[in-house]
């Protein structure tokens, strides 16, 4: 075979792989990821202030499941000036207490789970009033390391959840 069919030859099979992979689950296609809405974030870090009026993804699950416990989930997903916010709050159907997660960067960094079944780190309540499309979450936790994260994520909308693994 010369040079030139081989590449030919290359050219197809890669041509042949990419398009099965892209047919095979169009569900997997991502372009530009979730969508994103109006938040406002005022949120004190260990003393810390991080106020955000900008855009985020915000998402809503009204059925999920996390470590075998079936639960309504919200999400947050922030990124601004070299800082984030990530928040995710599990609400259980079965009535026991509300789990989260909150993962923080910039002048300070933090990351809480009270997520029971996983390795729980630091601890204390996020609520989540809704209004209209949106709603606020309200947070009061402390860290492993004992720093405080307290504040509000208001959200001016939210968008259905994209699975990502598991049984459902």
């Amino acid at each position: 075979m010369t040079r030139y069919s081989t590449a030919i030859g290359c050219a197809v099979a890669l041509t042949l792989i990419s398009t099965t992979i892209v047919k095979a689950d169009p569900a997997q296609r991502r372009t530009g990821g979730p969508a994103l809405v109006p938040v406002e974030i005022s949120l004190k870090i260990a003393g810390q202030p991080y106020d955000v009026k900008g855009q985020a993804s915000c998402t809503h699950a009204p059925k999920g499941s996390i470590y075998n416990v079936v639960s309504e989930m919200w999400t947050v997903r922030q990124e601004h000036d070299g800082g984030s916010v990530q928040l995710t709050l599990w609400k259980p159907l079965d009535g026991s207490a509300s789990m989260f997660t909150l993962s923080t960067s910039g002048k300070k960094n933090s990351s809480i789970t009270t997520v029971r079944g996983g390795q729980v780190s630091g601890g204390g309540t996020v609520a989540f009033a809704p209004s209209g499309k949106g709603g606020t979450f309200t947070i009061d936790a402390r860290s492993k390391a004992n720093e405080t994260v307290t504040g509000t994520i208001t959200c001016q909308a939210f968008t259905p959840a994209i699975a990502e693994g598991g049984d459902e």
